[in-house]
């Protein structure tokens, strides 16, 4: 049984994944309703995720000396207070505005707790305590999108927001009660993270991230459209598959956890970039509601092994700048997530959903080839000398 914990961890995350994952079913109705282009409706998700992708190194070091415990339940209340905005806001640019106020909170929240999570956990559990906290993502998509596209259908997309701003609140009275103190001691500065980043190894694997993340959000952030032109999957039907991609994600998550510790960050890589890039071709052929929640399936079990398998070769590459390299992380998670929004936007207002598939596919197999011209094996050379402790020496 995990421990307690991690799991109010996992509900954080939770409730960011939410948020994360319901815009996408809903977009169609935020464009009726902000009066604006789909592909400008999309734009709410770019900017929620590359605004998150610049704020997470840059507050991840003005807070590193703080009490994680502190930072992860303020970054939560920020972030629901993000969606509140966004309940009210009543045109474009307040939109706009909440999304912003939401990712800053959001930015910090991810990589702290997986690096918290790593601070509670025994050494020969690293792997699971991540797995763990990104499972709280991967059930934001099996329980949050559905139940938040059937809100979105009763009473709007208002009503979304304010659930995602319940959860948020929720998860950050949990984190304060049942977390304990946790202090890191040392850190570095900005410059110094960034020049770590810079090393040629390092910077290829969080290019990897980027890479494979933009392929994911070229079509996610646009599967209503996609799924309806593809298939004709709309209303119930696309909350129904919008439940399977969550169910897969939860087995990915379950599986990635295990195969990584079994057969290596790089191996468990490539074989998800593979079905991914596979997947991305076939669903916009699909032509039938079954055929495309079976595509969806393999792409959500696929795409829940991409960030437990990169953290683990990042922790193998610098084992002693864990902290550091599972930050830098997210932000290329969040970067690839904001490249990939802006890429569907002008691929849908220039030919159409059904090309999203493909754009998604070149993405992937980029990142297949980095995949296998970067290796692991062996820690980057130097990186100790910019290191961070990964396992934080006060906890309470």
């Amino acid at each position: 049984m995990p421990s307690p914990r991690l799991l109010v961890l996992a509900a954080g995350a939770f409730a960011i994944g939410v948020d994360g994952f319901v815009i996408a079913p809903i977009l169609p109705e935020l464009a009726a309703r902000l009066d604006v282009p789909l592909a400008a409706a999309g734009q709410l998700v770019t900017v929620f995720t590359l605004v998150y992708a610049l704020a997470a190194p840059v507050l991840a070091t003005a807070t590193a000396r703080w009490d994680r415990r502190v930072v992860l339940a303020g970054t939560l209340v920020v972030f629901s207070a993000g969606n509140a905005l966004s309940a009210i806001a009543a045109d474009y640019p307040l939109m706009m505005a909440s999304r912003v106020v939401a990712a800053l909170g959001a930015a910090l929240f991810l990589p702290t707790a997986s690096a918290t999570a790593v601070t509670l956990s025994p050494p020969d559990r690293m792997g699971r305590a991540l797995a763990l906290v990104m499972g709280g993502l991967s059930a934001a998509g099996l329980v949050g999108v559905p139940v938040g596209t059937l809100l979105a259908q009763a009473v709007g997309a208002s009503g979304v927001f304010w659930l995602v701003t319940g959860v948020g609140l929720a998860a950050a009275a949990g984190v304060a009660v049942l977390l304990p103190p946790v202090r890191i001691p040392a850190t570095l500065t900005l410059r110094e993270r960034l020049a770590l980043a810079a090393r040629p190894r390092l910077a290829a694997l969080l290019a990897t991230t980027a890479l494979a993340m933009a392929g994911a959000f070229t079509t996610i952030t646009y599967i209503a459209p996609l799924l309806a032109e593809a298939a004709d999957v709309t209303g119930r039907g696309l909350t129904v598959v919008m439940a399977v991609s969550g169910l897969a994600s939860v087995v990915g998550v379950a599986v990635a956890g295990r195969a990584v510790d079994a057969r290596g960050g790089r191996a468990v890589l490539a074989a998800a970039l593979t079905a991914l890039t596979a997947g991305a071709l076939l669903l916009p052929v699909a032509g039938a509601a079954v055929p495309a929640a079976a595509l969806v399936f393999v792409l959500g079990v696929a795409g829940a092994t991409v960030a437990p398998a990169q953290q683990h070769r990042l922790m193998r590459a610098a084992p002693e700048a864990g902290t550091l390299l599972l930050s830098l992380n997210s932000s290329a998670i969040y970067l690839g997530m904001s490249a990939g929004g802006a890429l569907g936007g002008l691929v849908v207002a220039g030919a159409g959903a059904s090309a999203l598939g493909a754009a998604s596919a070149v993405l992937y197999v980029t990142a297949l080839l980095a995949t296998a011209l970067v290796r692991t094996d062996a820690p980057v050379p130097g990186a100790e000398r910019g290191q961070e402790p990964s396992r934080p020496l006060s906890v309470r």
